[in-house]
C-alpha cells in the first residue's frame, strides 16, 4: 500500500467516525467499520463479540504489537487490556437516550424481556450492550423471530442471519467490494437462566450443526466446543484473492468478553435507576444469576438457529 493509499484511507476513516460522510453510500470493506488508525489499515479478523462495541474492542486491543490478518491466533486473547471505566464511558446523548428508553418499572423478569423484545422490533433506538444506533440492517431480516425468543426468556444481545453466497454488493449483508460473494453463519448471543439454558442444551443434542458455549458471571462453563476452537462466521470469496474470515467466534476471547457483557448490567442500565429502586435490584440479580450463551449454526446453507427454541 503506497503512502498517497494510506493516507486516502486514513482520511475517509476519520470523516466516517466523525459522521461527515454518509456510511450507506461507501461499500463497506470489511463486515466491521475499520479504525482510524494507520496500525490497523490491514487489520481483517475480529471476534464476533464486540460488533456492537467497536470502540471498546478497540480500546481492550490498543496495546497489541500487531493486528490478526488472515487468521486469528490461538493465544491472543491474553494480551486484552483489562475492563476499565473507559469501556463504560457514554457521550451525553446517548446517556439521555437509554434515560428515556431503558428506565421504566421493571416489576419482574417479563418487564426485562419487553424491553429486549422492544429493542429487536426496532421500537427501541439504543441499547446499553451497543454503542450503535438502532438496529443493523441485517438484523432486521430475522427481527421478528428475535423478538419472539427474547419474549420467552432468550434476551439477545448480538445476532447474524446465515448467508449463502450472497452478492458482496448486497446493501443489507455485503461487503468487501463487487464481484464477490458472502457467507455467514447464523449466530444468537444471549443471557437466560439456568433452567432455560438446561433445557437448551438437552434440545440441542438433536441439532448436530449447533455449537454453543454458555458461561455465567461467576465463570462457570459449560460448551460442546473445543476451548482452543476457533470457528469462522462469516467469510468472503472475491476476484483473485485468498479466502477472507473477518469475524470469529473463539472461546477465550468470549471469556473476556463476558466479564464486560456482565457488567453492563449494572453500569449501563441498573445504575441508571436511584439506588433503592427495585428495578435496579432485579437488573442485579438476573446478571448474577443468568449465563450468557453464544451460538452458532454451523449450517448456513439447509440449518436454522432458531428451530431449537420451538
Amino acid at each position: 500500500m503506497s503512502l498517497s493509499t494510506l493516507e486516502d484511507l486514513t482520511m475517509v476513516l476519520i470523516l466516517q467516525n466523525l459522521g461527515l460522510i454518509d456510511e450507506s453510500k461507501i461499500t463497506r470493506s470489511l463486515p466491521w467499520r475499520r479504525p482510524a488508525n494507520v496500525f490497523r489499515t490491514k487489520e481483517d479478523v475480529r471476534p464476533i463479540f464486540w460488533a456492537n462495541r467497536p470502540k471498546s474492542y478497540i480500546s481492550r486491543t490498543k496495546g497489541w504489537n500487531d493486528f490478526p490478518q488472515g487468521r486469528w491466533g490461538d493465544s491472543r486473547s491474553a494480551s486484552y487490556g483489562t475492563l476499565s471505566d473507559y469501556q463504560f464511558m457514554r457521550p451525553r446523548a446517548r446517556d439521555k437516550k437509554l434515560q428515556q428508553e431503558w428506565v421504566v418499572p421493571l416489576k419482574g423478569i417479563e418487564d426485562v424481556q419487553e424491553k429486549f423484545k422492544e429493542l429487536c422490533l426496532g421500537s427501541l433506538k439504543s441499547s446499553p450492550w451497543s454503542e450503535l444506533d438502532g438496529l443493523q440492517p441485517e438484523t432486521k431480516i430475522i427481527n421478528e423471530k428475535l423478538g419472539k425468543i427474547n419474549s420467552n426468556g432468550f434476551l439477545t444481545i448480538n445476532s447474524q442471519p446465515s448467508v449463502n453466497a450472497a452478492k458482496s454488493d448486497s446493501p443489507a449483508i455485503g461487503w468487501g467490494g463487487p464481484g464477490g460473494y458472502v457467507y455467514q453463519k447464523a449466530y444468537l448471543e444471549f443471557f437466560c437462566s439456568k433452567d432455560k439454558l438446561d433445557t437448551f442444551m438437552e434440545k440441542s443434542k438433536a441439532f448436530p450443526s449447533i455449537t454453543y458455549m454458555a458461561v455465567n458471571k461467576a465463570g462457570n462453563w459449560v460448551s460442546n466446543v473445543g476451548e482452543a476452537d476457533v470457528n469462522a462466521v462469516t467469510w468472503g470469496v472475491f476476484p483473485a484473492k485468498e479466502i477472507i474470515q473477518p469475524t470469529i467466534v473463539d472461546p477465550a476471547s468470549f471469556k473476556v468478553w463476558k466479564d464486560e457483557a456482565f457488567e453492563i448490567w449494572s453500569r449501563s442500565w441498573a445504575n441508571l435507576y436511584p439506588e433503592d429502586d427495585p428495578s435496579r435490584k432485579l437488573l442485579e440479580e438476573v446478571k448474577n444469576s443468568y449465563f450468557l450463551v453464544s451460538l452458532v449454526d454451523n449450517d448456513y446453507i439447509n440449518g436454522d438457529i432458531f428451530s431449537i427454541f420451538a
